[in-house]
């Protein structure tokens, strides 16, 4: 093979690798989101079951006042 191919193939190959690293980094950073993502949702999911709670127990107060 003559230079010129073997320089052409290996930068070839070093630019599939740093862009095969980048994707995988990206996916990376991207799953971190979801992963915080979803832990709003749980987090979300209490405080609706909290505010439902709360909402009782302000109803039953004002029942109690108003006997």
């Amino acid at each position: 093979m003559s230079e010129g191919i073997i320089i052409a193939l290996i930068g070839a190959i070093a630019s599939v690798l740093s862009s095969a690293a980048l994707v995988n980094w990206r996916i990376k950073k991207l799953e971190e989101k979801v992963d915080k993502h979803n832990g709003y949702s749980d987090t979300i999911s209490h405080m609706q079951t909290d505010i439902a709670l709360i909402q009782k127990d302000i109803s039953y107060i004002r029942e109690m006042v108003e006997k």
